[in-house]
């Protein structure tokens, strides 16, 4: 491969296909260089070592993960819908894919893991993005609280149990998320604070 034609995504395209096919335990640089047929000095001029490129991939995986829920951030919806939305794209997003790729979200899941910086980054997107609509629901006059980011934190973390693995064989999962999803919009409309 030329070295015009390395980029950045090339080598994550790459690298995801090596921990694919070894596990992110047992893949290293080196077979990502040598599927891109160049030498492992040409990866570290993208990359500082391997825990860097493994955040890369790690960090484009999560912004896969929630490309749909920054489309309903853009949804011209009130804000208690476009909050219920939102919060069932971020519990059901790591379900599919476990679903839909069994082997990479087993191997992102140790990956997430090591990229502790990353997976934070993540959560304070994802606060963010349910802040945003808590303001607009305030504008709205729909939601009532006098610190959307707490509340943000909050309705993160009352959602976050249904992100586990563990949840994903549930038959009551989905009716569980919506449960949740209820309570906390109706608690978000209580104006008696």
């Amino acid at each position: 491969m030329d070295k015009i034609s390395l980029d950045k995504e090339t080598i994550l395209n790459a690298t995801e296909e090596i921990i694919r096919r070894f596990g992110p335990d047992k893949a290293n640089i080196t077979d990502v260089a040598k599927l891109l047929k160049v030498s492992h000095a040409a990866i570290y001029r993208y990359y500082n070592g391997k825990t860097d490129l493994w955040n890369a991939v790690t960090e484009r995986w999560l912004t896969r993960l929630h490309a749909p829920s920054n489309n309903i951030l853009k949804e011209d919806s009130p804000a208690d819908v476009k909050l219920s939305n939102l919060l069932e794209s971020f519990v059901e997003a790591k379900h599919n894919s476990a679903i839909n790729d069994p082997e990479m979200f087993a191997n992102y899941i140790k990956l997430a893991q090591r990229s502790m910086e990353v997976i934070k980054n993540g959560i304070e997107e994802g606060i963010n993005s349910i802040e945003k609509v808590i303001v607009q629901g305030i504008t709205e006059g729909i939601f009532f609280t006098e610190s959307p980011y707490q509340e943000a934190r909050s309705v993160y973390l009352a959602t976050s149990v249904f992100i586990h693995p563990n949840t994903f064989e549930d038959p009551d999962r989905k009716q569980n998320i919506e449960s949740v999803i209820n309570l906390l919009i109706k608690g978000l409309k209580n104006s008696n604070k």
